[in-house]
């Protein structure tokens, strides 16, 4: 056996979908309003992880203007049969429940089938033999509170892309009154069909519980071990929170694992967002047992590898060059512009300045990484003269309304000159934490979280530190975490146009 150390995805990367083609194992996770859509991780072992892709990569399968930070992509989930992999999510900006599909999950994938009459969010399929059944979340019409929802199955005509047949309503949780059943996954294993839900909302009281019978329409009995994962009852100190919203797969050797997301909060704050966890499980009494003798997430969890005392090795943890095509882990918010940017001769990205704030509807001039760690730090070198309205530089961003901006300005007082101004914007309300005269046009830039605080760097001296609680989900709302990249922006002037030149991104 060899070990992986959670969590196996670090950052935001929530809602975890699990499949496994072959050898192949396969993990897709939202993206909200960041775009390209949906990640694509590939591995062969449950241990070392590479992204190879995106599976909405065009603005045609993914529609995001004007959405929200957490609006967009939710939830999806992917599965592969019969050399075909599905992806199916829920656009809830537009369109709202869809699947694409492809022959290979690098892509290219198909463009979305929406499906009507599908209400709700979170579905995921099920197949068996040459029947696909669809499984999804929504409100009651008869609803008593605020979250309660139930789960339903309904066949699906993938000939056509159409729902058909009865709707069979299926279960509403597992405990009374619970709150967002959602989620939803359907198996099948020996006699029983299980179904799989998030339960509890995506804070603390987070988990994962289980039901099964032995007709897929049910009736379906509901786990006696319920929740059969959860850490709401190990106080708000224990490391890992929020678990839940979980997908299992089984290996060629007939292991079973889950995957599902937490938090790792700071003092009960976690700007990472929800991460991507995995653990073992296993069955009894035909009843399933997620890390049996503990019942609750493993710091180094074993896995059926062949690397011994291994640590989970996400590839592509390098410095993000820019090249002809984007590294992966590159994002925007929403789908950019049309040459919103362009690579120049001797490695350096042209950022166009563009009209639009981060706070407008339209996509900003902002291209970013995930913040994947408590110590991490993104650093370039920057050439750019502003005029007028003008600037560019590093930024830190939870959303549209919460965000820091470090970034390189035209000075009020000095003709042609410049000035380095650090803002942070808490729920829309701006604060200059930093103000000075510069007198430079190539800026070497940094920033750099360690816990719960954001220092911002020039030419190595640290200008400013400042508090980043506000920026979380915990005191903004939303469901993200944070992303930290390079942004140029003219402040609704008319002197847009022009560029912002950036060095490699370097990440520590």
């Amino acid at each position: 056996m060899g070990s992986v150390r959670n969590p196996l995805l670090e950052g935001f990367y929530p809602d975890p979908s699990i499949c496994r083609s072959g050898e192949d194992y396969y993990i897709v996770n939202s993206t909200f309003s960041y775009a390209p859509g949906v990640p694509v991780f590939h591995s062969k072992d449950l241990v070392h992880w590479e992204q190879i892709g995106h599976v909405l990569v065009r603005e045609e399968q993914l529609p995001l203007k004007g959405a929200g930070m957490s609006q967009g992509i939710y939830a999806p989930c992917i599965r592969y049969h019969k050399g075909i992999f599905y992806m199916i999510t829920t656009n809830v900006s537009g369109g709202g429940n869809f699947y694409v599909t492809a022959k290979n999950p690098e892509g290219p994938w198909s463009d979305p089938v929406y499906l009507k009459d599908a209400p709700g969010i979170d579905p995921s399929l099920y197949f068996e033999g040459e029947d696909c059944y669809y499984i999804g979340q929504r409100g009651k019409t008869d609803s008593k509170y605020y979250g309660d929802c139930e789960i339903w199955i309904q066949k699906l005509d993938l000939s056509k892309g159409e729902l058909t047949g009865e709707v069979h309503v299926v279960w509403d949780g597992a405990i009374k009154n619970a709150i967002w059943a959602e989620g939803p996954h359907l198996y099948k294993k020996g006699d029983y069909y299980y179904v799989l839900i998030a339960e509890g909302g995506t804070s603390y009281e987070h988990s994962i519980c289980f039901a099964r019978s032995k007709n897929i329409f049910g009736p379906y009995k509901a786990c006696p071990y319920n929740p059969i994962l959860t850490h709401r009852h190990l106080g708000h100190n224990v490391k890992v929170q929020n678990v839940g919203h979980g997908d299992i797969v089984e290996t060629p050797e007939g292991l079973w694992y889950i995957v599902m997301l937490g938090t790792r909060p700071e003092e009960g704050y976690a700007p990472l967002g929800r991460e991507t966890f995995l653990a073992e499980l296993v069955w009894e009494n035909d009843w399933p047992i997620v890390n049996p003798g503990e019942g609750k997430l493993k710091e180094i969890q074993e896995v059926p590898s062949a690397w011994e005392s291994e640590v989970n090795a996400l590839g592509n943890r390098g410095n993000i060059e820019w090249g002809d095509s984007l590294d992966h882990r590159c994002v925007f918010f929403r789908f950019p512009e049309k040459d919103m940017y362009r690579i120049e001769e001797g490695g350096k990205l042209a950022l166009k300045i563009l009209s639009q704030n981060i706070y407008d509807e339209l996509s900003p001039a902002y291209i970013g990484v995930r913040v994947i760690s408590k110590d991490f730090s993104i650093e370039t070198t920057m050439e750019f003269t502003p005029y007028s309205m003008q600037e560019a530089g590093l930024v830190y961003l939870y959303d549209e309304k919460n965000y820091v901006r470090f970034t390189v300005t035209a000075s009020d007082t000095a003709v042609n000159g410049s000035k380095i101004r650090i803002i942070k914007t808490e729920r829309e309300k701006e604060t200059v934490l930093f103000e000075e005269e510069a007198a430079a046009d190539c800026y070497r830039l940094k920033m750099h979280v360690k816990g719960l605080s954001l220092a911002c760097m020039a030419e190595g001296r640290i200008l400013q530190s400042t508090d980043i609680r506000g920026l979380t989900s915990e005191v903004a709302g939303g469901f993200v975490g944070c992303t930290m990249g390079v942004y140029a922006t003219s402040n609704h002037d008319v002197h847009n146009g022009g560029y912002a030149r950036f060095t490699k991104l370097i990440l520590t």
